[in-house]
């Protein structure tokens, strides 16, 4: 009969432990995720050219945003102004496959294009 009752005790243990840290794991997944994404963003911001400035805050943020919708699954490595006339903001991409793509877009992060490129 003890041991039954150690048992029981144990496994009631376990279970509380286990509908303890289950939530504690979620929450921190969901908080990692958040700064990853944030902390992909921030890194962009290093400025490509001499006369291209590094996105910052909202604008960082929307541009980057437009240009991952361009091409899902990558990561911004860089975005700054666009200073050659093609478009308002340039944001570089790393795709998956470790390749880079060049994202142009207007002053309303509508993408205008987007190439291969080695830069960034």
């Amino acid at each position: 009969m003890r041991s039954a009752t150690r048992r029981f005790w144990l496994t009631a243990l376990a279970a509380a432990l286990l509908l303890l840290t289950v939530p504690l794991v979620a929450s921190a997944a969901r908080h990692h995720r958040h700064h990853t994404a944030s902390a992909h963003l921030t890194s962009a911001a290093n400025s490509g050219g001499s006369d291209e400035t590094a996105l910052t805050g909202t604008t960082l943020s929307s541009a980057g945003a437009a240009a991952l919708a361009a091409v899902p699954g990558g990561t911004v490595v860089r975005a700054t102004t666009e200073t050659d006339g093609a478009g308002s903001y340039e944001v570089i991409v790393r795709k998956t496959d470790g390749t880079k793509v060049k994202v142009i877009e207007d002053s309303s992060f509508k993408v205008l294009s987007t190439s291969a490129t080695h830069c960034g």
